[in-house]
């Protein structure tokens, strides 16, 4: 009885999520026009219901597809919502620059600043409410913490590869064709090694258990009838909703920039962090925090390169992605010229990123840990939101200074965890072995 109990919640679950994708479809073939903020609401709740029956087809697909291929096919579908968002904001992008590209010493576009903004902000919230809410969860649900030594041994490194990169971009102040063929490159490179690590049969929860319990003929349609529902959902969805949070922004007098940077993120990327809370809540706080470890990998690697594909084919030609001004032909020049809003959020993102892989680096995960991650996290939205003249600047959200003294405070942390222990560094790139007689998630 309690089996059909469960089973009734996940298809009521599934049937609720399949609904509220259906009016923004109304919508947006009726040619209807509401408010932008009715708008970007129901096209946002279209999106979250979309990620969520795409993360579950792609949890249970695992159970049919080979490693190899489950890797590189589900690693994709997984972030789909956010790559649908940046790939619409991207080709403004593109688009805005092949109208003013006639006008010399034309600045950076408004759209192409919103490009920037999104896969920034996506990636320090999947740090500072992702990881900490993980971490968090299982220490109120356990009263302890939990040890991940013998994990994270290929995805720590290849963070750091990305947070590299994503460092290289903030001081050339662009993101040049080449080195976006590089942060391709190396998320093909981390699919690949991917590959050869050893499988484990998914530990599935929830709505995605029921269906992963049919007989596969039965499991193998649901599988592919919700990537198809799921992913024409999100792909209707994504330019209204980005277009409607543009037009809220305003409507309304709030900033275009943090309507894109924050709220966007946190429809697309709501998902995995559930799903992560999830397996914190079900004792299994290393599947959590590795689902969030790996999608940042991949959004700091091919997400922020396929930025400048996609505006180079809106643009209608092959282009470097410049990210606050036109930058001076003079490699050196560029690289010594002061910061502006775009590449001080890449620097902001790196700084943060290299931060909570020192936090973690030991895999011993203790209640500290996420509450520094969250505690950094709140702090910057409220200085931000509330203070963002505090360092000097103007007295917005888009103020400069903030962010610069936001990454030296947190790159200073970061320093003071090396000094006291230098074994972090050795650490990420070298793991921590797991103690013989000690099983996961002990």
């Amino acid at each position: 009885m309690e089996e059909h109990t469960s089973n009734g919640r996940h298809w009521a679950t599934i049937a609720f999520l399949i609904l509220l994708g259906v009016p923004g479809a109304l919508i947006r073939f009726s040619g209807t026009h509401l408010d932008p903020q009715v708008e970007a609401l129901i096209f946002g709740i279209g999106i979250i219901a979309g990620a969520f029956l795409l993360s579950w087809a792609a949890e249970v697909a695992q159970l049919d597809v080979s490693a190899s291929l489950a890797i590189a096919v589900l690693a994709l579908i997984a972030v789909m919502p956010e790559y649908t968002v940046e790939a619409v904001l991207a080709w403004d992008a593109g688009e805005s620059y092949r109208q003013l590209a006639t006008t010399e010493g034309v600045p950076v576009t408004k759209e192409m600043s919103l490009a920037a903004a999104n896969v920034t902000g996506a990636n320090r919230l999947l740090i500072g409410i992702g990881w900490s809410a993980v971490i968090i969860i299982f220490w109120l649900r356990r009263r302890r913490g939990f040890d991940m030594r013998g994990l994270l041994t290929l995805e720590l490194p290849m963070l750091v590869v990305a947070t590299l990169l994503t460092l290289t971009v903030a001081f050339f102040k662009m993101i040049p064709i080449w080195l976006a063929a590089v942060f391709i490159g190396a998320y093909i490179f981390y699919l690949w090694r991917s590959s050869t690590q050893e499988s484990e049969e998914p530990d599935l929860l929830g709505a995605a258990a029921m269906i992963g319990s049919f007989k596969p003929l039965y499991r193998r349609a649901w599988v592919i009838g919700l990537f198809i529902y799921s992913a024409a959902v999100i792909l209707i969805a994504a330019e209204p909703f980005v277009h409607g949070l543009r037009a809220t922004g305003e409507a309304l007098g709030i900033s275009e920039f943090l309507l894109i940077q924050w709220l966007a993120p946190l429809a697309s990327e709501s998902p995995e962090i559930i799903v992560a809370v999830l397996f914190a809540l079900r004792a299994n706080p290393n599947d959590g925090l590795t689902t969030l470890i790996s999608s940042q990998v991949n959004q700091l690697t091919l997400l922020v390169g396929s930025i400048v594909v996609v505006f180079s084919i809106s643009a209608g030609q092959a282009l470097n992605f410049p990210l606050d001004h036109f930058e001076p032909t003079n490699f050196f020049s560029r690289i010594t010229s002061e910061f502006g809003l775009q590449s001080s959020e890449f620097l902001l993102t790196a700084v943060v990123a290299a931060f909570g892989l020192l936090l973690i680096s030991t895999r011993v995960i203790k209640l500290w840990h996420g509450l520094a991650l969250l505690g950094i996290f709140v702090v910057y939205m409220l200085t931000l939101l509330f203070f963002p003249s505090i360092f000097g600047g103007i007295d917005d959200v888009e103020n400069v200074p903030l962010r610069m003294w936001a990454s030296v405070i947190i790159f200073g942390l970061a320093a003071l965890m090396v000094a006291l222990n230098w074994r972090r560094v050795v650490y990420v790139f070298r793991g921590v072995p797991r103690p013989e007689g000690l099983r996961e998630g002990e």
